[in-house]
């Protein structure tokens, strides 16, 4: 008979499941990757794929709240704007009441879909549950409301930065 098998919990923190489905999702896409998360804080790794996914032609995008229950992480979200814009990556702020979802579409065929924010605490150390599904269908449909989404947007544009100036 043999010892029963433990099943370990799904979600369970310090594993890093949804990081790296998140991670292989952003290696592997070969035309686009569509975000939307609530709370972006991502690890330097995962920022790392999205940089480097649009530096290899991907059409990368995401979609964050304007205004945010915790106006402290939409303000340090934004301290890794410039390195993504720098990159390709194309970054909106939903101008709505509130965003809440957490969802990615990958090449019109993968989705994600689950309780993960793009932040440490969230990927490694809370119980969470994201669902990953290969299903076109639904790809399409949720390329759909993400387009619909960011035509409620405001799209984030690089400024040029602001030295001292010249004399001369």
């Amino acid at each position: 008979r043999g010892r029963a098998r433990r099943e370990e919990p799904r979600g369970e923190p310090g594993r890093e499941r949804a990081y790296r489905v998140i991670e292989l999702l952003a290696a592997g896409s070969v035309e686009r990757l569509w975000i939307t998360d609530a709370y972006l804080m991502a690890p330097p790794r995962l920022f790392q794929a999205l940089r480097d996914a649009a530096r290899d032609g991907v059409d990368v995008r995401l979609l964050v709240p304007g205004s945010s229950d915790l106006p402290l992480i939409r303000n340090i979200s934004r301290i890794g704007y410039r390195d993504l814009l720098r990159s390709g990556v194309r970054i909106y702020e939903w101008e709505g009441p509130m965003l809440h979802a957490k969802t990615i579409v990958s090449d019109e065929r993968w989705v994600r879909i689950g309780s993960s924010n793009l932040n440490p605490s969230s990927l490694i150390g809370n119980y969470e549950l994201d669902v990953l599904v290969e299903d076109a269908a639904l790809a399409e449909s949720m390329e759909r409301q993400f387009r619909l989404d960011i035509g409620r947007s405001r799209e984030v544009r690089r400024r040029p930065l602001r030295g001292p100036r010249r004399i001369s």
